[in-house]
């Protein structure tokens, strides 16, 4: 038997022990046996009262015990919340940090690009301006060849004119 059934079942003796001694103590005039059956009344009534506490107490230890689990479970589930909203926002950011990394290599490249093409356009210039200063040279030396030539010819002009001239003379 349960303490709530043992509990009744005193209760319920104790009432019907109460009720007999309160009727055998008016019939008697014993004012004593009276007392006693209500003492004996008010027993059971303790008992059921304390019985109805106790399972009051148990519902109410029960409420609090979920209560308090359940809120252990909203902090759970806060706490699972902010560490996947934190790895989310990690994940973010290395995202984020890599494709900064990949658009700085992508100018860089860019950059490099332009430089390599712009070295490229400067040795294009030298090579023109070299090949231009080498045909300069050639014609240089070609009219130089040609002026030494006109000079040889005009040296024998005057040396055949100066052999002429002491022929003369």
């Amino acid at each position: 038997m349960s303490e709530t059934d043992s509990g009744s079942t005193g209760g319920f003796m104790d009432r019907v022990k109460g009720t007999a001694k309160s009727v055998a103590g008016t019939i008697t005039g014993n004012e004593d046996l009276k007392r006693e059956g209500a003492l004996h009344h008010e027993k059971a009534e303790a008992a059921e009262t304390a019985a109805q506490l106790e399972e009051t107490a148990k519902r109410e230890q029960a409420k609090a015990e979920l209560t308090a689990r359940e809120k252990e479970i909203e902090i759970e589930r806060k706490r699972i919340e902010a560490e996947t909203s934190a790895e989310t926002r990690e994940q973010q950011a290395e995202r984020e940090r890599v494709a900064e990394e990949a658009r700085i290599a992508a100018r860089a490249n860019a950059q490099q690009a332009a430089l390599n093409h712009q070295a490229a356009g400067r040795q294009e210039a030298l090579d023109r301006e070299e090949q231009k200063a080498v045909a300069e040279r050639l014609a240089a030396e070609q009219h130089a060849e040609q002026l030494k030539g006109e000079a040889a010819k005009a040296e024998r002009t005057a040396a055949a004119l100066d052999s002429t001239a002491e022929e003369i003379a």
